[in-house]
């Protein structure tokens, strides 16, 4: 099915569309987003849970990582015990895999990740993967001959599927960047004085293309022209200097258009998964993400809104629905 994307880079929020639904949402306003990679300080370990709370540099709340997700501090020692891999105000490399939520902090790992359009540079991994989504065999042989070529040593690479059909030189180039990008972590995290942030994804619209733009795409709408130029650009580069032949490019600085295409989406999981947009007057885009039929909105609200969304989503959720208000 052809999809959309919608890009509201003022607010850092972005989504695809299918049908009038969102498949996909990205919302990057948190002082702490998903991908961040730090230079953290373990302030407690705690054994009866095998996991450990880091500073990140927020003073409210610690980072929480589990002994399983310790990455290469864990691979360098035979004991499974967190207590003899972790220690008060030890620095350790962690990056965030969840964002905080409620009164708990973010999620971390120690397996580092650095995405880029063609490969995923894992630096603690080990061997080549392939995406699944390649079902090409020759092509699946051409690739995975290519990435144990080219990748570095004592490092995992990771395959994307936007790799099918690419030429070499644009894949290596891809890897290339990603191992200038660890480069540099490696030397913040030698000079930085913890807790310190080492490395985010600043550029929200490339990070959105670059997770969520594929073949099956057919529109990308964005809220300034400034950003409608960057979105060109990026895909010229990704496609040997031409803007793929099909795709719509525009932008609005107005997004009611596509208020109708609001829903509120419950996944077939046990624990549902609840999305719901609400696509506010002018350019302003407001999201609220939840679980377990609790919302939690991104962006604060006078009083005299409130109400209204309050029944808005209660009467397309149901009266059971609860609402927090950040």
């Amino acid at each position: 099915m052809p999809k959309q994307i919608i890009i509201a880079e003022q607010h850092q929020i972005a989504a695809v569309f299918s049908e009038d639904q969102i498949q996909e949402l990205v919302v990057a306003t948190g002082h702490h987003q998903i991908g961040d990679i730090y230079l953290g300080v373990v302030e407690n370990v705690l054994p009866g849970i095998d996991a450990a709370f880091v500073n990140i540099g927020d003073p409210e709340r610690n980072g929480f990582i589990h002994v399983t997700d310790l990455g290469p501090l864990r691979l360098r020692r035979s004991s499974a015990a967190i207590t003899e891999l972790l220690a008060p105000q030890q620095k350790v490399l962690v990056q965030v895999m969840k964002e905080p939520t409620g009164t708990k902090g973010p999620r971390l790992t120690g397996n580092i990740t650095l995405p880029g359009r063609y490969v995923v540079l894992m630096p603690y991994g080990r061997g080549v993967n392939l995406s699944r989504r390649i079902r090409n065999e020759n092509e699946r042989n051409r690739l995975r001959a290519l990435a144990i070529l080219i990748k570095p040593a004592g490092m995992g690479l990771l395959i994307r599927t936007e790799a099918e059909g690419k030429p070499e030189e644009a894949i290596i180039e891809d890897l290339e960047i990603l191992q200038k990008q660890w480069e540099s972590i490696g030397e913040q995290a030698q000079t930085s004085r913890a807790p310190a942030l080492l490395n985010r994804d600043d550029d929200f619209i490339q990070r959105v293309l670059r997770d969520m733009y594929g073949a099956d795409v057919n529109r990308i709408v964005v809220d300034s022209s400034t950003g409608l130029k960057r979105v060109k650009q990026y895909l010229q580069n990704w496609s040997g200097g031409q803007v793929p032949q099909g795709l719509l490019i525009d932008h609005h600085r107005d997004f009611r258009i596509f208020s109708d295409k609001c829903r509120c989406q419950r996944s077939s999981k046990t624990k549902s998964r609840l999305t719901f947009w609400w696509l506010h007057h002018y350019s302003t885009y407001r999201s609220i993400n939840g679980n377990r039929c609790q919302l939690r909105f991104v962006y604060s609200f006078g009083y005299s809104k409130r109400n209204s969304i309050v029944d808005e989503l209660r009467s397309r959720c149901g009266n059971s629905t609860s609402v927090t208000f950040a």
